[in-house]
């Protein structure tokens, strides 16, 4: 039986996930589309240098490949990275991957995921997800 999903987790660069908590910065871009949650599941932060745990999550909004070159022209601002870091990350690439979110809670303890959440990011689970939920207050 398939497990049934209830997010995804990409690794957010601790600096990068700051703009999350301190600036309201709400759009995630990364190289892999992983495709299989829908608007209203979850986007779980990974801060992958610091705490190299969940440190938040946030109702996705919106997911899917976008062309990069209309990338910064639709979220500009919003974006977690800058201009000049969008630009580099994205050199080559026709199509990124954008996780637009909403009501991001800063967990108040970090949670350390259960297994290691790579570069590509991860599904979450509903086992990890209610361990998520359990431990971040």
């Amino acid at each position: 039986m398939e497990k049934k999903i209830m997010g995804v987790s990409h690794p957010v660069p601790t600096e990068y996930a700051r703009r999350i908590y301190d600036e309201g910065k709400d759009v995630f871009v990364g190289k892999s589309y992983l495709g299989r949650v829908s608007p209203g599941d979850k986007f779980i932060i990974y801060e992958s240098h610091g705490a190299k745990a969940y440190t938040g999550w946030a109702d996705i909004k919106s997911i899917g490949k976008q062309k990069t070159a209309d990338i910064l022209k639709k979220y500009g601002d919003r974006l977690i990275v800058t201009e000049e870091e969008f630009r580099e990350y994205s050199k080559g690439r026709r199509e990124m991957n954008v996780i637009e979110f909403e009501n991001f809670e800063k967990f108040k303890n970090p949670v350390k995921p259960k297994r290691f959440v790579t570069v590509a990011g991860k599904y979450i689970d509903e086992e990890e997800f209610k361990m998520i939920e359990g431990n971040k207050d």
